[in-house]
Order: structure tokens, then C-alpha cells, then sequence
């Protein structure tokens, strides 16, 4: 599993800023920035305007991100859908009760915090590789405001999902699989 600082450095690295610009954004040294990077200093009372700063996707004027499960299989964080859905997290809470229940077989599982626009990209790319037309309601707000549908019972069904999904994603590290693979690409060529 990434720690907080190896996840913070893959969300700046993912955006292609640097810590002197994160610094600048949020009003603080490059050695703050730094060390709140490193973990060496609690973000504390700044840690929503580092997560702001720090979400994937374009930023909105106003509003503050929302929370994805992912993975860092390859250093850089990947969200992870449910089926055909992204299912995106009011609270850092709630996506961390998901992604810890999923921790247990698939270590390389984080929350990330994203903008809304990022999802959807995401979603498009999953369907178009299908030819199959994207639909804004794949991507949902799990949240506890729909008294006759429990929150508890959509996270069951969301780990299932998500459990799934990095099941086969487990297939594309599957060393009889590639073998076979790279066995098919040399005979062609």
C-alpha cells in the first residue's frame, strides 16, 4: 500500500506541477510544501486545501473535490470503477471504508480525491473502448441522503464491484497469460 507521502507526490506528479507551484498556490513555503509532501508536517488545518490543490482533473472555480477509490499499481493513481460505474465518495470516510475492506487482497488500493470532470473522462475512455456511449449517471454520489435506500447496503455492492474490477485487472500481471501473449505477438512476427 502507498503511504500518504509516496500518494501526495503521485497526485503532484500526475498534475506536472511542481512543489515550488504548490507552494505558491497555497500560500506557503517550498519547504512547508515540502514537508507536508513528506508527512513530516500534519497538513492539519490545511489538508482541504492540499487535497483541493492536489485532486486529479480539472478544478472548478468553486466546490470542493469528492473521493474515488484507486489503485498506484504503477506509481501514478488509477481509478478503479465498479462494473461500468465510478462511484465517488462525499467523504474521505466513506472511501476509505470501501478501499480498506478491499486493502486486504488488493494492497496497492488508495482514495484519491478527484473533480467530478476527471470521473467522467474516465468513464468515457472505459465505454469508448467498448463503442458504447457514455451516460453522466454511470458516475454517482454515494452518499446517506435516500433513507429507503441504506448507504451500507451500496457499499456492499460497491465493494463487490470494485472487487471484481481489480480481480481482472489482476489478469493483466498474469504471468501465463503475458507468456502466452508474447507468445502470440513472435509468431506473427
Amino acid at each position: 500500500m502507498a503511504t500518504e507521502a509516496e500518494l501526495l507526490h503521485a497526485l503532484l506528479h500526475a498534475q506536472g506541477r511542481s512543489v515550488a507551484e504548490l507552494a505558491a498556490e497555497l500560500g506557503m513555503t517550498r519547504q512547508h510544501a515540502h514537508r507536508l509532501l513528506t508527512g513530516r508536517r500534519s497538513a492539519g488545518a490545511r489538508e482541504a486545501d492540499l487535497e483541493r490543490a492536489l485532486a486529479l482533473g480539472p478544478r472548478p472555480a468553486t466546490g470542493d473535490p469528492v473521493y474515488a477509490v484507486a489503485t498506484m499499481e504503477s506509481g501514478s493513481p488509477e481509478l478503479v470503477p465498479a462494473g461500468d460505474t465510478q462511484p465517488l465518495f462525499e467523504s474521505r470516510e466513506q472511501a476509505t471504508r470501501v478501499a480498506s475492506r478491499l486493502q486486504e487482497s488488493h494492497p496497492d488500493v488508495c482514495v484519491v480525491p478527484v473533480w467530478p470532470g476527471y470521473a467522467w473522462r474516465q468513464v468515457v475512455a472505459f465505454h469508448a473502448a467498448w463503442g458504447v456511449q457514455p451516460e453522466p449517471r454511470k458516475i454517482f454520489l454515494v452518499d446517506d441522503r435516500d433513507p429507503e435506500l441504506p448507504v451500507d447496503v451500496v457499499l456492499e455492492e460497491l465493494r463487490a464491484g470494485f472487487g471484481e474490477t481489480l480481480r481482472l485487472r489482476k489478469l493483466g500481471r498474469d504471468p501465463s497469460l503475458l507468456a502466452e501473449v508474447e507468445s502470440a505477438v513472435h509468431r506473427v512476427h
